[in-house]
């Protein structure tokens, strides 16, 4: 006799969303034997209303007030009879035939699964997130095949089992819930799989106002991540640096340039050149009237090189990376992730970091914990 494990599906929804209805239609359509689907809603439209006659075999949870995506989560698994738990946030798209079986039977050998994600690329901003992601699968797949853990999550669209979610202490009531649970299960040593043999389609708004107002928020919700388990990130590190700076380097390709101004100022630069080769022209009197133009010339040159070499060898693994995992790589757009989009969000994260060490982080997020 072949067991089936239940397997319970979570969908959060704030008010509506435009993916709702066909994310829906491929579940039902799903031949997965045994599953439930929950779509836990708050501040309901009339239209998200009109889904609970459509799908009549889907469970629904109303709240007219806002509850907060982790509270909601935590009810709704609370509530739901599945041995494999599978989150889907509402601006999925799921386009993989039996994608639920896939799931169950990457969880009968891993506790927590993992799902590759592509953005859905129809607009500029769009196609720039793309790399973001694409910098989040290699290297969710990095941890996932040298450490069979790992220490962040994409929360968009991931399982577990339920025994080991309930371990865990379920979802805590913080801005970065799936990068939180993620680091506790690494630090558990909870077995983990990137599944790059599988893939769902997620959904980025086009408007500028919106990504800023979400970055906002990520930026604060990684700050106060990385003070709460700061101990535990660092001994991770000095376990395992070759690993962690490969991920930094990858996730932030930006970052060295940018730690590098500010650690070592072209002015300094420039006075410690300019001293060597005023040493250098007391021995030799004619080499005076070229001491400050040969000095920005390599000025402008130690920055050039720094910034190709970077630039050269971080879009090197990002194009591999994307054939390696079915991602789309364009010189050009990755020329502007690299130069623009990239040092915008690192800059972010350190603002947001100073202020919430500093206690001044925004008070209104646009957010419920």
């Amino acid at each position: 006799m072949i067991i089936v494990e239940r397997v319970t599906v979570l969908v959060p929804v704030y008010r509506e969303s435009k993916l709702i209805n066909g994310l829906l239609e491929a579940l039902e359509r799903d031949p997965y034997p045994d599953k439930e689907v929950i779509v836990c809603v708050d501040a309901p439209t009339e239209k998200t209303r009109a889904l609970e006659s459509l799908f009549p075999w889907t469970q629904f949870t109303w709240s007219e007030e806002r509850r907060g995506k982790v509270n909601v989560l935590n009810e709704a698994v609370a509530g739901s009879t599945g041995e494999y738990l599978l989150f889907i946030d509402c601006d999925i798209r799921l386009t993989e035939e039996g994608f639920v079986g896939k799931v169950a039977e990457a969880l009968r050998s891993h506790e927590l699964v993992d799902i590759k994600k592509h953005i859905i690329r129809d607009s500029t901003l769009a196609r720039l997130v793309s790399y973001e992601y694409l910098s989040g699968s290699i290297t969710s797949l990095l941890f996932s095949n040298l450490k069979g853990r790992s220490p962040q999550l994409n929360g968009a669209c991931f399982a577990v089992r339920r025994e080991t979610f309930d371990r865990l202490g379920g979802f805590r009531r913080v801005i970065y819930e799936d990068l939180d649970l993620a680091f506790r299960a690494y630090q558990s040593d909870v077995t983990y799989r990137f599944a790059d043999d599988m893939a769902v389609e997620n959904a980025v708004n086009p408007s500028l106002e919106v990504w800023l107002r979400q970055r906002r928020r990520w930026g604060v919700g990684l700050a106060q991540w990385m003070l709460k388990h700061f101990k535990g990130l660092l001994v991770s590190v000095l376990r395992n640096p070759h690993i962690f700076l490969a991920a930094f380097l990858v996730l932030s390709p930006s970052a060295p340039l940018i730690a590098v101004s500010f650690a070592l100022p072209d002015d300094v630069f420039i006075k410690m050149l300019s001293l060597a080769l005023l040493l250098l022209s007391s021995f030799q009197l004619y080499l005076m009237p070229s001491i400050f133009p040969v000095t920005v010339f390599l000025v402008v040159v130690k920055s050039f090189i720094m910034t190709m070499t970077s630039y050269l060898s971080t879009g090197l693994v990002f194009f591999l990376g994307a054939r390696r995992l079915g991602y789309r790589f364009d010189p050009f757009e990755y020329t502007v992730y690299f130069f623009l989009y990239s040092p915008i969000w690192f800059i972010m994260i350190l603002v947001s970091l100073v202020r919430v060490i500093l206690k001044r982080e925004p008070s209104e997020l646009d957010w419920k914990v």
